[in-house]
Protein backbone atom coordinates (compact mmCIF):
# COMPACT_ATOMS: atom_id res chain seq x y z
CA UNK A 1 0.00 0.00 0.00
CA UNK A 2 1.16 3.57 -0.89
CA UNK A 3 1.54 5.98 2.14
CA UNK A 4 -0.10 9.55 1.53
CA UNK A 5 3.04 11.78 0.73
CA UNK A 6 5.44 8.97 -0.59
CA UNK A 7 6.87 10.03 -3.77
CA UNK A 8 6.53 7.18 -6.57
CA UNK A 9 9.11 6.56 -9.23
CA UNK A 10 7.74 6.05 -12.59
CA UNK A 11 9.93 4.63 -15.20
CA UNK A 12 9.13 5.30 -18.88
CA UNK A 13 9.47 2.79 -21.14
CA UNK A 14 9.82 3.41 -25.06
CA UNK A 15 9.03 0.65 -27.73
CA UNK A 16 12.64 1.03 -28.88
CA UNK A 17 14.99 1.48 -26.70
CA UNK A 18 17.43 0.99 -29.26
CA UNK A 19 20.60 3.71 -30.54
CA UNK A 20 18.34 5.38 -33.09
CA UNK A 21 19.87 4.22 -36.86
CA UNK A 22 22.20 6.87 -39.07
CA UNK A 23 20.66 7.81 -42.19
CA UNK A 24 17.69 9.22 -44.30
CA UNK A 25 13.80 7.59 -43.93
CA UNK A 26 11.59 6.90 -46.66
CA UNK A 27 9.40 9.72 -46.35
CA UNK A 28 12.39 12.67 -46.06
CA UNK A 29 13.80 11.22 -49.23
CA UNK A 30 10.37 11.66 -50.95
CA UNK A 31 9.79 14.63 -49.80
CA UNK A 32 13.31 16.10 -51.03
CA UNK A 33 12.55 14.73 -54.65
CA UNK A 34 9.51 16.35 -54.49
CA UNK A 35 11.02 19.58 -53.16
CA UNK A 36 13.41 19.23 -56.23
CA UNK A 37 10.68 18.36 -58.73
CA UNK A 38 8.53 21.26 -57.97
CA UNK A 39 11.85 24.11 -58.39
CA UNK A 40 12.77 22.36 -61.53
CA UNK A 41 9.22 22.74 -62.44
CA UNK A 42 9.62 26.46 -61.51
CA UNK A 43 12.68 27.53 -63.17
CA UNK A 44 12.52 25.52 -66.42
CA UNK A 45 10.67 27.81 -68.39
CA UNK A 46 13.11 30.45 -67.46
CA UNK A 47 15.69 28.99 -68.14
CA UNK A 48 14.27 27.61 -71.66
CA UNK A 49 13.81 31.30 -72.38
CA UNK A 50 17.43 32.70 -71.48
CA UNK A 51 18.95 29.84 -74.05
CA UNK A 52 16.56 31.10 -76.21
CA UNK A 53 18.02 34.92 -76.14
CA UNK A 54 21.35 33.54 -76.09
CA UNK A 55 20.70 31.89 -79.47
CA UNK A 56 19.20 35.28 -80.61
CA UNK A 57 22.10 37.16 -79.67
CA UNK A 58 24.33 34.92 -81.60
CA UNK A 59 21.98 35.60 -84.48
CA UNK A 60 22.69 39.23 -84.00
CA UNK A 61 26.41 38.75 -83.46
CA UNK A 62 26.44 37.25 -87.16
CA UNK A 63 23.95 40.12 -88.38
CA UNK A 64 26.56 42.91 -86.98
CA UNK A 65 29.33 41.70 -88.84
CA UNK A 66 27.71 41.23 -92.09
CA UNK A 67 26.31 44.74 -91.94
CA UNK A 68 30.12 45.83 -90.61
CA UNK A 69 31.43 44.17 -93.89
CA UNK A 70 29.28 46.13 -95.72
CA UNK A 71 29.74 49.12 -94.40
CA UNK A 72 33.52 48.54 -95.18
CA UNK A 73 33.21 47.62 -98.28
CA UNK A 74 30.84 51.07 -99.05
CA UNK A 75 33.00 53.32 -97.44
CA UNK A 76 36.11 52.38 -100.09
CA UNK A 77 34.35 50.88 -103.22
CA UNK A 78 32.69 52.91 -106.35
CA UNK A 79 29.84 50.79 -106.38
CA UNK A 80 27.83 50.25 -103.35
CA UNK A 81 26.63 46.89 -102.19
CA UNK A 82 22.64 47.69 -102.34
CA UNK A 83 20.46 46.60 -99.50
CA UNK A 84 18.04 44.31 -101.40
CA UNK A 85 21.16 42.25 -102.10
CA UNK A 86 21.34 38.52 -99.93
CA UNK A 87 24.06 37.71 -98.12
CA UNK A 88 24.80 35.24 -100.33
CA UNK A 89 25.21 37.76 -103.09
CA UNK A 90 27.42 39.68 -100.47
CA UNK A 91 29.67 37.15 -99.74
CA UNK A 92 30.53 36.76 -103.66
CA UNK A 93 31.42 40.51 -104.32
CA UNK A 94 34.58 41.25 -104.72
CA UNK A 95 36.09 43.13 -101.57
CA UNK A 96 33.48 42.21 -99.10
CA UNK A 97 34.42 38.39 -98.89
CA UNK A 98 37.91 39.72 -97.65
CA UNK A 99 36.25 41.56 -94.82
CA UNK A 100 33.84 38.20 -93.91
CA UNK A 101 36.76 35.87 -93.81
CA UNK A 102 36.41 33.53 -91.48
CA UNK A 103 33.35 34.77 -90.14
CA UNK A 104 30.81 31.55 -89.40
CA UNK A 105 26.94 32.83 -90.26
CA UNK A 106 25.77 29.32 -89.48
CA UNK A 107 22.69 31.00 -87.94
CA UNK A 108 21.74 33.03 -91.24
CA UNK A 109 20.08 31.70 -93.99
CA UNK A 110 22.41 33.54 -96.49
CA UNK A 111 20.08 32.55 -99.87
CA UNK A 112 16.95 34.51 -98.33
CA UNK A 113 18.52 36.94 -95.80
CA UNK A 114 18.64 40.15 -97.18
CA UNK A 115 21.04 43.08 -96.15
CA UNK A 116 18.40 45.55 -95.10
CA UNK A 117 17.39 42.10 -92.75
CA UNK A 118 20.79 42.42 -90.96
CA UNK A 119 20.28 46.85 -90.75
CA UNK A 120 17.01 45.85 -89.28
CA UNK A 121 18.24 43.31 -86.52
CA UNK A 122 20.97 45.42 -85.64
CA UNK A 123 18.83 48.59 -85.40
CA UNK A 124 17.30 46.46 -82.69
CA UNK A 125 13.91 44.88 -84.98
CA UNK A 126 12.55 41.76 -82.89
CA UNK A 127 13.14 38.75 -84.80
CA UNK A 128 12.18 35.07 -84.38
CA UNK A 129 14.30 32.05 -84.63
CA UNK A 130 13.40 28.55 -86.06
CA UNK A 131 14.05 24.79 -84.29
CA UNK A 132 17.50 24.50 -85.59
CA UNK A 133 18.55 28.03 -84.43
CA UNK A 134 18.59 29.82 -87.88
CA UNK A 135 17.08 33.02 -88.32
CA UNK A 136 13.04 33.10 -89.96
CA UNK A 137 12.60 35.51 -92.30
Amino acid sequence: MIKHGSKIEIKHVYYNDRKRKEGFTLIEMIAVIAMIGILAAALLPKIGGYIKQAKKTKILDQCRKVVMAVDSYNLTSNTPVEQTATIDDVEKVAGVETYLDGVSLSNLDTEKTNIKKCYDIVAGEEFDIDNEEKLIN
